[in-house]
């Protein structure tokens, strides 16, 4: 039994250098070809438009919180403006009516 089990490990062994003989040979083809810096620029062009595209959509998604808080903080800036300016008035108002009869009105 335990030869029968080493001869099917020298025969993967085998296989072994054979497939890493035959990718080698294969990868030496494949480079060698005179189309091949085309191939590996065009996968290179298709990565770069992947990564920025994917960019692309990470800026959208950042800017878009930012610019709802700018767009809350000026809506609360607008607010804080009217309630400025009508309690200005008031406080006018108040004075100019308090002056005029020379009583204050509490």
């Amino acid at each position: 039994m335990e030869s029968s089990s080493m001869n099917n490990t020298v025969g993967k062994d085998d296989d072994l250098l054979v497939d890493t003989a035959e990718a080698e040979a294969l990868k030496k083809r494949i480079s060698s070809h005179p189309l091949y810096g085309l191939l590996v620029q065009t996968h290179i062009d298709c990565l770069k438009e992947a990564y920025c595209f994917a960019l692309s959509k990470l800026k959208e998604a950042m800017e878009e919180p930012q610019q709802e808080t700018v767009a809350f903080i000026n809506s609360m800036h607008l607010q804080l403006k009217e309630l400025t300016r009508t309690h200005s008035k008031s406080t006018a108002e108040h004075s100019t009516s308090t002056t005029s009869s020379g009583e204050r009105i509490d």
